[in-house]
């Protein structure tokens, strides 16, 4: 493979404005070695394609695709007179379409087909803009490129085997990729929340690039989400496997997955601000033992209620967590966590869907009526090492006695590089910037 590839990722947070717009073409401009591209659709398009197909708003398919077009106009004039403007009148009839077989005969590929026009948008309008200010581009949609997916629905995965196989990006010109969305052998599917990141990190691993860059609307990974209001230090680095850990309790740092296809290679990946590319952001690679382990970061999967269930000796363990968690996914409700031992299942769902949950489980025949436990969060304390190191365990909790947080730890799956605790979810707010105070998480 060539040498020198950079792969440069721009979410919808960084496609807001035509001065973003203009942020991404100097950020081309200036990449070193060959950049590849690969886009999210624009900011606010991905929630309306959802909004437009799950509650089918009052503006017919045809009206919402002419407003849908607009806003793209509005961030890059240049696509209207652009190469590419027939295909792109073309993807917004091929939306309206998608949307109108949808409304007639819902399925999960059409659904996933209609959503994935923002990224196909996107790409041909960041296409126009390099395009026009000198920067020779040309859109590279992931069912032309060899992105193939396994799965249905928003939860697909990468086929990395079939996609190493296949991968096939123009040459002659910037390719700007669609994320998030692949081919399966049924149709089209998803990657879920942040699918993008890892659709740019397996184009990376494939083309053997030498670096990806995440360019983001903050500066860097903070050791605590910025949803939490605290002044959280910014973190320089972190490795393969605290970023992994950390993604899964702080949406929307980055894809859970979406550094392991970067592993084996040790190809770094680079969280930077668009808007300030002299600031170096949060570098992640291979891993740093520290001598003595500290906590890095600190994640939360905040009010969460459990769904617990007893089972009788006739009926599967297996069977009937697979059941569950079938009829909850296909009701859109994320389990955030699932506990299973013989004779006792217990799922953490979302409070606000709580109620819900239990209402569906209860439905089903084959399942016994679940039970609403008190409402509750799950802290997950992140650095290398530190789930083996008995003294950084014992001043966590020395920290929530000395605040009267009622902090328990999960004794289910240690890990090496991270300690799970859970806290009433009324004390999660006090937990959060107690303890992170207390261990030097929040800046100065």
């Amino acid at each position: 493979m060539e040498l020198n590839i950079h792969i440069h990722k721009f979410g919808g947070s960084c496609l807001s404005a035509i001065e973003d717009i203009d942020a991404v073409v100097e950020r081309i401009r200036n990449s070193k070695g060959r950049a590849v591209v690969v886009v999210s659709a624009f900011n606010g398009i991905t929630d309306r394609l959802i909004e437009q197909i799950d509650h089918r708003s009052n503006s017919s398919n045809s009206a919402f695709t002419a407003s849908i077009e607009l806003e793209h106009i509005e961030r890059v004039p240049e696509i209207a007179t652009s190469p590419w403007a027939v295909r792109f009148a073309e993807t917004l009839h091929h939306l309206s379409e998608s949307l109108d077989s949808h409304t007639i005969e819902p399925n999960a590929e059409l659904r996933a087909d209609a959503l994935a026009c923002g990224e196909r948008l996107s790409s041909l309008a960041i296409a126009a803009a390099l395009d026009a200010h000198g920067i020779p581009s040309i859109p590279a949609w992931s069912e032309n490129t060899g992105i193939r997916l396994i799965g249905r629905g928003e939860d697909a995965r990468i086929d990395m085997k079939l996609t190493k196989e296949l991968l096939e990006i123009p040459e002659g010109a910037v390719p700007v990729i669609t994320g998030w969305y692949g081919v399966t052998k049924d149709g089209f599917a998803l990657l879920g929340r942040g699918g993008s990141d890892l659709t740019a990190t397996t184009v990376a691993a494939t083309l053997d690039a030498s670096s990806v860059t995440i360019w983001r609307d903050v500066e860097g990974v903070l050791a605590l989400s910025p949803r939490w209001t605290l002044p959280a230090r910014n973190l320089s680095n972190l490795s393969y496997t605290e970023a992994a850990e950390f993604a899964l309790f702080s949406e929307p740092m980055l894809h859970p997955s979406a550094v392991e296809p970067l592993r084996v290679p040790g190809i770094p990946l680079y969280l930077r601000p668009l808007h300030s590319p002299e600031i170096d952001g949060t570098i992640i690679g291979p891993s740093i033992q520290l001598e003595t382990p500290q906590v890095r970061a600190v994640g939360c999967l905040p009010r969460l209620v459990p769904l617990t269930w007893s089972l009788s000796s006739a009926l599967s363990l297996t069977e009937c967590v697979s059941d569950a968690m079938s009829t909850l996914s296909r009701a859109r409700i994320r389990v955030a966590s699932v506990r299973a031992q013989p004779g006792r299942v217990r799922l953490l769902v979302s409070s606000r869907m709580a109620a819900r949950a239990k209402r569906i489980l209860s439905e089903k025949p084959n399942l016994p009526t679940p039970e609403l436990g008190d409402p509750l969060s799950i802290l997950c304390f992140v650095g290398e090492g530190i789930g083996n190191d008995s003294t950084i365990r014992s001043r966590i909790k020395s920290f929530a006695n000395d605040s009267e947080i009622l902090l328990t730890f999960s004794e289910d799956e240690k890990r090496d590089h991270a300690i799970h605790g859970t806290v009433p979810a009324n004390q999660t707010e006090i937990a959060i910037q107690s303890l992170c105070a207390a261990l030097d998480l929040l800046a100065q």
